[in-house]
């Protein structure tokens, strides 16, 4: 089963020709609204296409969920695929619709503007010469302002009778560099464009050929100057990423999976990890049965020395302390400070006896802490054995 909606379709494969064509060529009451016939992925494909257009120039920040909320005003979507070509610093997307009356607009709008950035949008049932029409003149205007954006320049585009306009982000910081690909429909257009001085933002913005852009300098925009030298640069030795489109993918999440799904080992890892606390922490509770003394008044005291090293626990079980088993002993010591007595309600001295119960509890707590802090070091141990 392949598409939805309209284009959805039952793909039926057979194991002789024969088979096929007669289920071809015969007529099925039991499927009145089906209709067979033989299957040609090209065929399907082009018909696609005449509902289909292709969106290019997308920034890795620009998501596919955000893509879907901007194209689906031009009609309802069939199917959206957002990928990137190997080595590329910008993604595509092939966006299906379900009629071809809501891609009828873009065969004279040649982009759009979706989070103030400048997207190419062509059909996909054009020819190779008609999609490469729409990249033949183009003219670069350089000088830009820091951090200039596509949409800032949209007046600009209508003014001038521009198609398009593409302000290139560096590779490195992903930020917009100082010029900006203006594309035209025609020469006459681009040249009458090119006779007129352009200012913007308080800066004179200069005209170019688009091979004059592997002149530029990336930092301050103009032609010939050299961005070592260049008086804007400040990296002060920062080292240039060996791999900066990888980076920036890893930047924007762009192909890796959710991490729920990345690490299953992990979840079963903390899952062993919480197992072994149940069984240290009931190893704790028996070692620690087995050490309280019996008292007549029924008040447990301990030498404040048990919360020194583990030799005294292992001489509390007759054997004798030894160095080579030093992070070996797993057993627990912990005591209680002594709990002092509730005195009558109605005495006067029931206001300092609520203290001494404060007091009693903060040192409780005080414990508490202590044999956690023991219980991690226990775990640690025993991750150093296993």
């Amino acid at each position: 089963m392949t598409g939805s909606g309209d284009a959805k379709r039952l793909i039926i494969h057979f194991h002789t020709v024969k088979a096929r064509d007669l289920c071809v060529g015969s007529t099925h009451s039991e499927f009145p609204d089906l209709q067979f016939h033989l299957y040609d992925p090209k065929q399907l494909r082009s018909d696609e296409d005449l509902c289909a257009i292709q969106v290019t120039d997308i920034p890795f920040f620009i998501t596919k969920p955000q893509l879907q909320s901007y194209f689906k005003n031009f009609g309802y979507l069939l199917s959206l695929h957002l990928y990137s070509r190997k080595g590329a610093k910008m993604q595509q997307a092939r966006i299906v619709y379900d009629h071809a009356d809501a891609i009828s607009r873009f065969t004279t709008q040649w982009a759009v503007y979706c989070f103030s950035t400048c997207l190419r949008v062509t059909p996909c049932h054009y020819s190779i010469d008609q999609k490469a029409a729409r990249r033949e003149f183009v003219a670069v205007l350089s000088g830009l302002p820091a951090n200039t954006k596509d949409i800032h320049l949209a007046p600009l585009v209508k003014e001038h009778g521009a198609k398009a306009i593409n302000i290139p982000l560096s590779l490195n910081s992903y930020k917009p560099k100082p010029w900006a690909y203006v594309t035209f429909n025609s020469q006459e257009t681009m040249d009458a464009a090119m006779e007129q001085t352009i200012g913007f933002q308080g800066h004179t913005l200069r005209w170019g050929s688009s091979n004059d852009s592997k002149a530029l300098c990336h930092r301050c925009g103009k032609l010939g100057c050299a961005p070592t030298s260049c008086p804007l640069n400040q990296r002060h030795g920062r080292s240039r990423t060996r791999d900066p489109v990888a980076a920036l993918k890893e930047r924007f999440n762009i192909g890796h999976k959710p991490p729920q799904q990345r690490t299953p080992r992990n979840n079963s890892r903390s899952r062993s990890r919480s197992k072994s606390r149940d069984r240290s922490a009931s190893a704790q509770r028996s070692n620690s049965g087995s050490n309280r003394p019996n008292n007549n008044n029924h008040n447990n005291y301990t030498n404040p020395s048990s919360f020194g090293p583990a030799g005294s626990s292992s001489t509390a079980h007759g054997r004798a302390p030894s160095t080579n088993r030093k992070g070996k002993d797993r057993s627990v010591s912990f005591s209680s400070t002594a709990r002092a007595p509730i005195p009558d309600p109605n005495s006067s001295s029931a206001l300092e006896a609520a203290l001494n119960i404060l007091n009693v509890l903060k040192s409780l707590q005080l414990d508490v802490a202590r044999v956690e802090s023991r219980i991690s070091n226990l775990e640690l141990n025993n991750k150093r054995l296993s």
